[in-house]
């Protein structure tokens, strides 16, 4: 009787227990709650239980292990990154800094390269503390990266330069039946193995000299694992109508949906013509395609200046390129090619990104560590005036001197253009930039400030100071149509199921701090994120957790 009487106190003890301990692990109380699907803000209190949104309401009298007040502030779904190019920065850095503290909880790359595609026997050059490949598949490296730890969500495309390197080189021609096979099958096995599609960066080698019809061919493979085509098309300058028609006739033919990667107009002279390039687009939904785009809240873009050169001219990798610009007879070939010529019109490669900019335009962000750094954060012409060189001197010699290894920065959109993609309804965000911090290997250069500031930007200076979207639009095109473009699943919305990545900013105060001078530097004003149920920002500094997971596309055997 004792033993009975002594088994029911401790179940009665137990249920007390129980009844009083917590009912949420987080609680955000009080704040302006944005869904992401463009309903209006409304107050409510969020309910978290492990990695899963609970409940949305009045949650008055539940209590949680840890509480957030988020009174006076906005509570939103996680933001999702279209176009990040994090792949190799996060084996370095698992934190992810500069994007997980603009409120970055999910990130898509794979434009030009993923280490999906390496292997543990793979001849890489590895960044200073980055880990070797240590896995042999596609899936691998996703799993890699979650063992290790990472503060963001992270999925891959399957790139087509890495595919096309692999099997056919860096040599312009087209791929023989039998190399194409073997490009399918590549493409396949990414696929199945977790790839949200076929990516394409069609102005750079060796992806530039991929035929429509090949990649018609290899975007079929992936619309059988229901992925996607996604696309820096062939041309954002002065073809960038012929280009984006082309990415939306791949889908067509292929039958599965498009996604431009960052839509602008990049080339002075045709500054004002954003209208007539989304009409185009347009145009397509109004028949069918499912095609739309993402974009970045700058005037310039970021790439390597070796990307300024014809095609023939980066044929067969860096070494042969430097060879031939070393020959001063090839080099005033080049210079005569670039003055005279437009892609379209007999320049060979997609893209004239001096023409495009002018030396006035083309800042260097980086060069090899031990190179002359003076010349990092100055413009072309800046640096042959003080040289007292002809620009195209200068331009020849920051190639050769750093080997090729330039990176550079394109100040050639102009900001009306970029307002008007902005209102397109069908443009999504994407940083197309990797996850750095100020400090250590990751803080070297000046990279373009979207590294650090591209979501708070347009929060800050668009839709609080310059009115041009409501901010439920904005949250809108930052969250759900992110997910519905690259079909993620359970993300971008507020809502009870679903998986708890949240960021929590101050309307009043979220505004971006990098600038093209000055780039490393975090935001203001986002205060907290969580990702997964875990807070892995809080009062706007890193808490050291990193609960990250592998995004599988929705082909995928492992999904």
């Amino acid at each position: 009787m004792k033993r009975i009487a002594a088994l029911a106190l401790t179940v009665a003890l137990v249920a007390l227990f129980v009844s009083c301990g917590p009912e949420y692990d987080v609680l955000i109380r009080g704040g302006s709650v944005i869904d992401g699907t463009g309903a209006p803000a409304r107050r409510a209190d969020v309910g978290i239980k492990r990695d899963r949104i609970d409940r949305i309401g009045n949650l008055e009298g539940k209590r949680a292990a840890k509480e957030i007040d988020a009174s006076g502030l906005v509570v939103t779904p996680g933001f999702i990154d279209v176009q990040g190019q994090s792949g190799n920065s996060l084996l370095v850095d698992g934190n992810g800094e500069s994007h997980i503290r603009q409120g970055i909880t999910s990130e898509i790359i794979g434009e030009g390269s993923t280490p999906g595609l390496l292997r543990s026997d793979s001849a890489v050059s590895l960044q200073p503390g980055q880990r070797p490949p240590e896995w042999d598949s596609f899936d691998g490296y996703l799993r890699t990266l979650e063992r290790y730890g990472t503060s963001i969500n992270v999925g891959s495309f399957v790139p087509i330069a890495m595919v096309r390197s692999e099997v056919v080189g860096l040599v312009n021609r087209p791929a023989s039946a039998e190399e194409l096979a073997r490009m399918e099958a590549i493409v396949d096995r990414a696929m199945s193995e977790g790839a949200f599609g076929l990516a394409t960066a069609l102005i750079y080698p060796p992806a530039a000299f991929a035929s429509t019809d090949e990649i018609v061919s290899l975007a079929k493979i992936a619309a059988r694992h229901r992925g996607i085509y996604i696309s820096h098309v062939r041309g954002e300058s002065f073809r960038v109508k012929d280009a984006i028609t082309e990415a939306i006739a791949i889908g067509e033919q292929a039958k599965l949906p498009v996604v431009i990667y960052h839509l602008k107009v990049a080339a002075r002279p045709l500054w004002g013509t954003m209208g007539e390039v989304g009409k185009i687009i347009d145009e397509a939904r109004v028949r069918g395609v499912n095609v739309s785009a993402c974009q970045y809240p700058y005037t310039a873009g970021g790439t390597g200046l070796a990307a300024s050169l014809p095609g023939w001219v980066q044929e067969g990798g860096r070494e042969e390129m430097l060879t031939r610009l070393h020959d001063a007879g090839i080099v005033a070939k080049i210079r005569a090619e670039i003055e005279t010529k437009l892609p379209g019109e007999g320049f060979d490669g997609a893209e004239n990104l001096v023409a495009g900019s002018t030396f006035e335009g083309i800042q260097i962000a980086s060069v090899p560590q031990d190179r002359d750094q003076t010349v990092v954060g100055k413009r072309i012409s800046e640096i042959a005036a003080a040289r007292g060189e002809d620009p195209w001197d200068t331009y020849f010699k920051l190639l050769t001197e750093n080997d090729g290894r330039v990176g550079a920065l394109y100040h050639m959109m102009s900001e009306e253009d970029v307002r008007t993609a902005m209102r397109l309804p069908w443009v999504s965000v994407g940083t197309d930039a990797a996850a750095i911090k100020p400090d250590g290997e990751l803080g070297r250069g000046q990279p373009h400030p979207r590294a650090y500031g591209t979501f708070p930007r347009i929060l800050g200076r668009y839709v609080r100071d310059a009115k041009l979207l409501p901010l439920e639009e904005a949250i809108r095109k930052m969250t759900s149509l992110a997910a519905a473009q690259l079909q993620i699943r359970e993300r971008g919305e507020l809502h009870p199921g679903w998986f708890a990545d949240i960021v929590i900013f101050d309307p009043s105060s979220v505004v971006d701090n990098a600038t093209f001078e000055r780039p490393h530097q975090y935001p203001t004003g986002i205060r907290h994120v969580i990702v997964n149920g875990v807070v892995t920002v809080e009062n706007e500094q890193h808490t050291g957790a990193r609960a990250g997971r592998a995004l599988y596309g929705p082909g995928s055997r492992t999904s």
